[in-house]
């Protein structure tokens, strides 16, 4: 009755899988809700500060809303505090995120100076571009530190897995942001702080930007 009741607040009354789905995620910020949800379970702060522009009675509304559509769900952290997470549900829609987001690198808009941005962003624009066929035996965690970001990448044969805050075990440790290693003009050996460079290289193998 829950999805019920938010598909009957805006439809398109069309029987089709793509009106039907844009019924639950179509409402201005939902997928941008999802894009933060993808990368780390939130709390509500943190998907406040991530999504500026976006007023707190609007976002307190799309959370309802994804909740209701089973897409999002509410747990508490470690310490007790209350988080946002994506459902079983919530995660299907992520082969969809990442074609969109390959399909904005290639056909979007230009990147516009002082438009806001997220260094933990790039860690799911960075899996949208993973090869899974050029990481076939490569076992590798790569951590990411800046100043602003903290945040990781598994590599296990085809399977990459991600997070934000520390990876034990990492076998190489990069002292920058994904953005600046990628595409920066500074050489990748440049960022190791810790562990070799060919483990970094190996790495960045695996992904193929647009257009290469």
């Amino acid at each position: 009755m829950l999805r019920l009741s938010t598909m009957a607040k805006r439809s398109y009354k069309q029987n089709c899988a793509l009106a039907l789905a844009e019924d639950v995620i179509g409402d201005r910020w939902s997928l941008l809700l999802v894009r933060d949800l993808l990368v780390a379970p939130r709390r509500y702060g943190d998907l406040a500060r991530s999504l500026k522009g976006m007023g707190t009675n609007l976002l307190a509304a799309r959370l309802k809303d994804l909740e209701s559509a089973g897409i999002v769900t509410r747990q508490h952290d470690t310490t007790g505090v209350q988080t946002y997470t994506l459902s079983e549900r919530g995660r299907a829609l992520e082969p969809a995120v990442l074609a969109l987001i390959r399909w904005g690198m290639v056909h979007g808009p230009q990147v516009q100076e002082g438009f806001h941005h997220q260094d933990d962003w790039d860690l799911l624009a960075l899996k949208a571009l993973f090869q899974p066929a050029m990481a076939d035996e490569l076992f590798i965690k790569t951590q990411f530190k800046s100043q602003d970001f903290t945040g990781w990448m598994s590599i296990e044969g085809q399977i990459l897995e991600m997070g934000l805050g520390e990876i034990p075990g990492a076998d190489v440790v990069v002292s920058g942001t994904i953005k600046d290693l990628f595409t920066g003009p500074i050489p990748p050996a440049t960022f190791v702080e810790n562990g070799q460079p060919s483990k970094l290289e190996a790495f960045m193998s695996a992904f193929a930007l647009p257009g290469s």
